[in-house]
C-alpha cells in the first residue's frame, strides 16, 4: 500500500517550465517542489485565518489577555 496519494494537476506551459527550472535549481523533484509549495500555502492560510480571528475578537472585545511569562503559561 502506498504511503502517499497520487494527484494529477494541469499547468500552463510557461508555469510548467518555470517549476521544472526551479526544481532543478533547488535539486528537488517536481513532487518535492510541489509538496513544499503546498505546505507553505497551507501555513499562509492558517496564519491568515489566525490573524482574521484575532482582529475579529479584538474588534468585538472578546480577545483574552494572557498574563505572565511564556514559561509560566506553559507550566
Amino acid at each position: 500500500m502506498r504511503s502517499t496519494s497520487l494527484v494529477t494537476i494541469s499547468l500552463p506551459p510557461m508555469l510548467a517550465k518555470a517549476t521544472a527550472r526551479q526544481a532543478k535549481r533547488q535539486h528537488m523533484t517536481h513532487s518535492e517542489l510541489f509538496r513544499a509549495a503546498v505546505r507553505r500555502y497551507l501555513e499562509e492560510i492558517d496564519a491568515s485565518e489566525a490573524i482574521t480571528a484575532y482582529k475579529k475578537e479584538r474588534k468585538e472585545g472578546t480577545l483574552k489577555e494572557l498574563k505572565g511569562s511564556l514559561a509560566e503559561l506553559m507550566a
